[in-house]
């Protein structure tokens, strides 16, 4: 029953800013934020990254509402929105790294084990190692607790992919943690 009164409310909010009322689209955004933040950290594995991810789809909302046809899509017009933006946020950030990583190869550094077993239990650090499509699956399905459909619709990868993308994740997620029961 909450759930039909929150999606009431949005539609409701969604329509007001689109004719126009920036309180509708400021309630929306209070509303909306928390929850894109959690994701994006989650996706990100970085908070202060998030913010900036999330203010990026708010602006970007704020550029194409007017463009969504049925208001009762917005939570995954919303989510798709943030998606795109961790993923450009994640190939900016990888490939920095990349650059980082080719430079570092000409004074390597010994490896630090107890470090390396740390990071083998730590989920956070094992998320960060999965591939931004998977990542942002992961995210939306284990985080948000959205269906393989609503992934797909969001990342626009059809769902067989979203499957494939999720069952790679677990499979590397398995063979980082360990097996854990």
């Amino acid at each position: 029953m909450r759930r039909g009164l929150d999606q009431a409310l949005d539609d409701y909010l969604v329509l007001l800013a689109q004719g126009g009322s920036r309180d509708a689209f400021a309630r929306l955004a209070a509303r909306w934020t928390p929850k894109l933040l959690a994701f994006a950290a989650r996706a990100l594995g970085t908070t202060e990254a998030a913010k900036d991810v999330v203010q990026d789809t708010w602006e970007s909302a704020t550029r194409g509402l007017a463009r969504l046809d049925d208001p009762a899509r917005f939570r995954a017009w919303i989510y798709a929105i943030a998606a795109r933006k961790c993923a450009d946020a994640l190939r900016g950030k990888y490939r920095g790294q990349r650059i980082a990583a080719e430079a570092q190869t000409m004074a390597p550094e010994p490896a630090d084990a107890e470090r390396e077993n740390n990071d083998r239990l730590d989920v956070d650090a094992a998320l960060k190692r999965l591939p931004p499509e998977q990542r942002v699956a992961v995210s939306l399905y284990f985080g948000e607790e959205m269906s393989v459909a609503d992934i797909a619709a969001i990342t626009g990868a059809p769902e067989g992919t979203v499957k494939s993308r999720l069952f790679a994740a677990r499979k590397a997620l398995r063979e980082t943690l360990g097996d854990v029961k």
